[in-house]
């Protein structure tokens, strides 16, 4: 699902990002420019981004469901 309507980001690329060594919303935008544009997408992409982390901490590979993140979207 497309987080970052304004440079095509979704929420699969944020996870690939944070699993490649990414470790914040500043090393992401730095490969995939999520939340350059307007901004919007901002929480739903911080909050991708610290479920990642969780998961991969936790020894999980499962990100978000999709309608999780929908609701971050949509309440942004």
């Amino acid at each position: 699902m497309f987080v970052c309507i304004c440079n095509a980001v979704s929420d699969h690329q944020i996870a690939d990002a944070v699993s490649a060594g990414a470790r914040d919303l500043e090393d992401v935008q730095q490969v995939l420019k999520v939340s350059t544009g307007c901004g919007t997408c901002r929480s739903a992409a911080e909050a991708i981004i610290e479920n990642t982390l969780l998961q991969t901490a936790a020894g999980r590979n499962h990100a978000l469901h999709a309608n999780d993140i929908a609701a971050l979207v949509y309440a942004a």
